[in-house]
């Protein structure tokens, strides 16, 4: 019961943010270019991108997930021991 009145706190507390911050808006008086959004967009794709490649990376590292060409080429760099 707790964790739905918690949630029902943020949702009621994000709502009220979002209707006071629109309340107390202001006009900008500058121009962007169109340009800059589809920059800040790309930016954004490619931290999103990079970040779901370490978390994946990292994922694999620790529940021990390589491919079999990986694992092949894991052998091939570690030299061979000899039996002396």
């Amino acid at each position: 019961m707790d964790i739905v009145r918690r949630t029902a706190l943020v949702a009621f507390t994000s709502i009220e943010l979002a209707v006071l911050l629109a309340a107390l808006a202001k006009p900008a008086y500058g121009y962007v270019d169109p340009g800059s959004g589809l920059l800040a967009m790309q930016v954004g794709g490619t931290m999103l991108a990079g970040g779901l490649f370490i978390l994946r990376s990292k994922l694999r590292r620790l529940f021990g997930l390589t491919s079999a060409s990986e694992k092949n080429e894991a052998e091939k760099s570690t030299p061979a021991e000899t039996g002396e």
